[in-house]
């Protein structure tokens, strides 16, 4: 995983989501200070996954230290390839990525973020032209993706939005249940 920011340290200034919150109720912890959203891109060459990692930090102030508060997956084809289409049967889209430092609120964000992603398409866009462009950057290898097991994207439209607090919730539930199964 590369940070596109690190890869285009230029493009922080025109490219980079951030949100700031406040004046906000004292009990809601999305109210106070500036949440940075960052990108983070598969790089291999054999693989075409799809997908971003997005790291929020936490600023109170604007000379305060960053805090990492979430990590979020996320894909706009979750059907990219064999192993993530089986992945992506049991994990919602988008998800807080359980490798990472998720803070309390984190599922908060997770819902703030997949809002705007949801609504803001200019910055949908935009997250997929970052992955094309890192991956441009990075080099191609002899070795090219193999294609044969990627799913036509015209036939699974749909699948590529996110799904809404209803759908995750729902899928968490069903997580949970097939847990206690195993």
């Amino acid at each position: 995983m590369q940070g596109y920011f690190d890869i285009f340290p230029e493009k922080r200034r025109t490219e980079l989501r951030t949100a700031t919150f406040e004046n906000g109720n004292a009990d809601d912890p999305l109210s106070d200070g500036t949440f940075i959203f960052t990108e983070y891109f598969c790089t291999d060459p054999k693989c075409d996954c799809q997908r971003v990692l997005v790291k929020v930090f936490h600023a109170r102030s604007e000379d305060a230290h960053l805090d990492e508060v979430a990590t979020i997956s996320y894909s706009w084809n979750p059907n990219s390839d064999d192993i993530w289409e089986t992945v992506n049967l049991d994990v919602p889209n988008p998800f807080l990525d359980p490798l990472h430092r998720q803070v309390s609120f984190a599922s908060e964000l997770l819902d703030f973020w997949s809002t705007m992603i949801e609504r803001d398409k200019v910055y949908a866009s935009r997250i997929q032209r970052h992955y094309d462009e890192i991956r441009a950057e990075i080099g191609q290898t002899e070795e090219k993706w193999d294609r044969r097991h990627s799913t036509n994207h015209e036939t699974h439209k749909s699948s590529a939005r996110p799904l809404t607090k209803r759908d995750r919730k729902a899928r968490k539930l069903h997580l949970a249940r097939a847990r206690k199964r195993q």
